[in-house]
């Protein structure tokens, strides 16, 4: 049976694990964070990394589930390689907002050089590693509804792009069920949904959630992710209604 590694268990890569580890043979690392058989390795220690290497590249992993950012790290430019070394294929989530906000966002979209991710992640690539680029997550203890409350959004008709975090275990689960190795280096998903955040307020405004906001100008341009190359990969992938999670999530406690 074909064994695996998620690296991170924040609050992607825990739920990750929690869903798919009674399916798949799922090890899993963490700096911090233990739960069942995880380990505590930090990745952004070059000794730990030297570590790693030495205890699995003789019996390397299927693949890994990088869920950490790379480019945040002491060691990014050693993990790469280093992952090369344990595993026939690595996969690191990255974010679609690498991408230039000119229209439709898609895998052949241009990306921003001067993105923070931009340089590492290019190198995670030529690596042969590949990139699973994620619209904002929200699901269970991350409600969208919360940063409208926290004043970290406004009342604008600026689009928004969301990915539900079942969603993305959905995704994960083909990634791993991916033995031919056929996906291509770089996948962006969002639940292909268009949202406004003005929409969203006017929701809850109705609802009595949140006091009544005014709208102001959108301080970025709009850019939809167009996630249907994925779907073309992974056709039985459904994604859930926005509308009716964010109900179930304004009625949890």
């Amino acid at each position: 049976m074909p064994k695996h590694a998620i690296l991170g268990l924040g609050y992607t890569g825990l739920r990750v694990l929690e869903s798919l580890q009674e399916e798949f043979q799922i090890s899993s690392f963490s700096r911090e964070t233990t739960v069942a058989d995880s380990e505590i390795y930090d990745f952004g220690n070059a000794e730990t990394v030297r570590k790693f290497v030495g205890e699995y590249e003789n019996s390397p992993f299927d693949s890994l589930i990088i869920t950490f950012p790379l480019h945040s790290i002491p060691t990014k430019y050693v993990l790469p390689k280093a992952f090369s070394k344990v595993s026939r294929r690595k996969w690191l989530l990255g974010t679609t907002s690498i991408y230039r906000r000119e229209g439709e966002i898609r895998e052949s979209t241009p990306k921003n050089p001067e993105h923070e991710r931009f340089e590492i992640e290019e190198k995670f690539l030529e690596s042969g590693g590949k990139i699973l680029r994620l619209s904002g997550i929200y699901g269970p203890s991350r409600n969208p509804a919360d940063w409208i409350r926290k004043g970290l959004v406004r009342k604008s008709k600026r689009q928004l792009n969301l990915c539900h975090i079942s969603d993305i275990t959905e995704v994960i689960k083909g990634i791993l069920s991916d033995s031919q190795d056929i996906l291509p280096p770089e996948l962006v998903f969002s639940d292909n949904q268009w949202h406004t955040w003005w929409e969203i307020f006017q929701f809850l405004e109705e609802k009595g959630r949140i006091s009544n906001y005014p709208e102001v100008e959108p301080d970025r341009e709009d850019a939809f992710v167009d996630s249907d190359l994925i779907r073309k990969f992974l056709p039985g992938l459904q994604t859930k209604d926005f509308w009716r999670e964010l109900e179930k999530l304004e009625e949890s406690p």
